[in-house]
């Protein structure tokens, strides 16, 4: 059988653009497999029936984030996540992963407007455990804002989000958080990952309002100024010993004396002291990863966030 070459014809597809508000419109007047692009919402749609059918429906097609190659690229894969061709790909599913600028943990271009109240940080991590971050109660809520092209969870002091689910690590268990945020000013209360229990038995990878930073007792780094925009990686070994790293591989303090469980249930610690600040991304990790992974989130981050500091490679 002699093989046809197709011509422009054959694969042209004819694609009319206005608003959410319109497609219906459009609906009663297509032709089927035509589509549609709402401008405000940047949704596709397709045409599952020519125009005087009485199902003249049509199907979405996300063009949000893990769709779009050239956005899917800058973004940090590994296996089960959101991202597969990547620039940033690491060896090590995280447990937990929040991403501002994936605010339901699924697709970014679900993200509320800039000032609206955050009742659930989606964890993109992939898992099948659900960790997502809720709050009810209308004033414990932080806020998500826009910043040029930053996304960022603001909390007031008085906001906490609840994990479905919580994380214990025993005193012999690893893990690394590495999060990117700021204190909202040199002194603020309190500043620290998400992640973090409702005492000092839980991870506290933040500083008090008098510049110490706590590692259950223990003193981890004194006198420090979280309030400019910054990169925190904090690593516990499998024996007694936690390091706190600023903007890379740059040592800022560590304990020993940190033997016991460790418990990962909030962001924002849900004891008496609350973050105070910005929390853009934080990721956790129940192990402690290669200096290949820890050199890769560094660039992923670099890329993302242009106001980040130089970053110190591994």
């Amino acid at each position: 059988m002699a093989q046809q070459k197709l011509g422009r014809k054959d694969y042209s597809i004819a694609v009319k653009t206005g608003t959410e508000s319109n497609k219906s419109k459009f609906a009663k007047e297509c032709v089927q497999g035509e589509m549609y692009f709402a401008t405000d919402s940047k949704k596709l749609y397709v045409a599952n029936a020519d125009a005087g059918v009485v199902d003249s429906t049509l199907s979405e097609l996300s063009t949000a984030g893990q769709f779009d190659p050239s956005y899917e690229s800058s973004q940090l894969g590994y296996a089960n996540g959101l991202f597969t061709s990547t620039d940033y790909t690491i060896s090590v599913q995280p447990k937990m992963h929040f991403d501002a600028a994936i605010l339901d943990g699924s697709d970014k271009v679900n993200n509320p407007a800039s000032g609206s109240a955050v009742s659930t940080w989606g964890d993109r991590s992939g898992q099948a455990t659900s960790y997502n971050g809720t709050q009810g109660t209308a004033s414990a809520q932080p806020t998500f804002n826009v910043s040029g092209d930053d996304k960022y969870v603001s909390f007031d002091g008085g906001d906490v989000l609840d994990l479905a689910n919580s994380i214990t690590r025993a005193s012999t268990q690893p893990w690394t958080i590495v999060q990117v945020g700021n204190a909202s000013s040199s002194g603020s209360i309190y500043y620290t990952a998400p992640n973090v229990g409702s005492s000092y038995g839980s991870v506290q990878s933040g500083k008090y309002s008098n510049g110490i930073w706590y590692n259950r007792s223990a003193t981890l780094a004194t006198g420090l100024d979280l309030s400019s925009f910054n990169m925190l990686t904090v690593i516990r070994t499998g024996g007694d010993v936690v390091t706190a790293y600023q903007d890379g591989n740059s040592s800022i303090g560590s304990s020993t004396g940190s033997s016991g469980d460790y418990v990962h249930d909030s962001i924002g610690p849900s004891g008496s002291t609350k973050t105070t600040g910005r929390i853009y991304e934080a990721i956790f990790f129940d192990s402690i990863l290669s200096t290949t992974d820890l050199n890769t989130i560094n660039s992923y981050l670099s890329n993302k966030y242009s106001s980040l500091p130089t970053l110190t490679s591994w």
